[in-house]
């Protein structure tokens, strides 16, 4: 091949090259977008190491805030585009299965760490955990039936053991011991709590509460939440105004710094003076969702 050949053939290759680029790049930030997912956390419903493709049409795509390769996790640092989200085709919905960016990242939004999560409170819902279960205004959120919870399983003879031809049926892979010589935990959907309780030698299946509940830090930092009584917190819609309390303070305070912009702090009236719009509010401050 001669060189005008073999340019000619370099010029159509990178043509080539850069057209399926484009195409791939319209493709992961407009259409769908594969994610690996990265914990067990939504086990049963999806596993560590599943391969997922996520609609970017039902709540509509977030034009780019970086510039990178498509497919992979490399980005030119220090340039942050304007982003906006376009309309999309549906709302969000309680108990859908959702992709969100980890906000505390110090990263362009469509650089951060993705999680994958069940969406449980809605914009103007109030969201807490009540003896370990999630409570939504005022009402028990009822059990996905694929959802996986810790249980207490209670022998009725304490030298009996749970062995593996017992569990696995249930999809169940270990009963851990603990310092009460008949009691055992499992992690398992209710489907398979009430499986197991119905052998005659259990004597009972409870939802398990945390234990050492001191130990195990939750959000905020100076409340006293636990992971099995959490909150109430407020999910404010866009536009409502939530009146900024000690508690609320501590809730919201990093959203109203760092994703809202505000200059915000707290003052000797036991208000907050807000200056990062050019307003200051000693009693209360607008909190949005988009």
């Amino acid at each position: 091949m001669d060189a005008r050949s073999w340019k000619h053939a370099a010029g159509a290759w990178l043509k080539s090259l850069c057209f399926a680029l484009l195409i791939a790049t319209g493709i992961q930030v407009f259409l769908v977008q594969p994610f690996v997912v990265p914990t067990s956390s939504m086990a049963k419903t999806i596993k560590p190491g599943d391969y997922i493709l996520v609609s970017k049409l039902h709540y509509g795509p977030r034009t780019p805030q970086s510039v990178g390769l498509p497919f992979l996790d490399l980005y030119v640092p220090g340039v942050h585009l304007p982003s906006a989200r376009l309309p999309g085709l549906a709302e969000s919905e309680r108990g859908d299965v959702v992709v969100f960016h980890y906000p505390p990242e110090k990263k362009p939004i469509d650089q951060k760490t993705a999680y994958v999560k069940r969406l449980v409170g809605l914009p103007g819902d109030t969201v807490e955990v009540q003896n370990g279960r999630a409570v939504v205004n005022g009402k028990p959120l009822t059990a996905v039936p694929t959802v996986q919870q810790q249980w207490d399983v209670h022998l009725k003879d304490p030298r009996m053991r749970l062995l593996p031809n017992h569990l696995r049926p249930l999809g169940i892979q270990a009963a851990r011991p603990t310092s009460d010589p008949d009691r055992r935990l499992v992690t398992a959907t209710p489907e398979a709590a009430d499986a197991l309780e119905a052998y005659s030698f259990v004597r009972s299946v409870a939802l398990s509460a945390s234990t050492s509940p001191a130990k195990q830090p939750t959000f905020p930092d100076n409340s006293d939440f636990t992971r099995d009584e959490y909150g109430p917190v407020p999910v404010p819609r866009k536009n409502q105004t939530v009146r900024l309390t000690d508690s609320t303070w501590s809730l919201y305070k990093k959203v109203i710094r760092q994703y809202e912009g505000h200059s915000a702090e707290r003052v000797e009236s036991g208000g907050v003076e807000s200056t990062g719009s050019g307003t200051a509010d000693t009693r209360s401050s607008r909190t949005t969702s988009s």
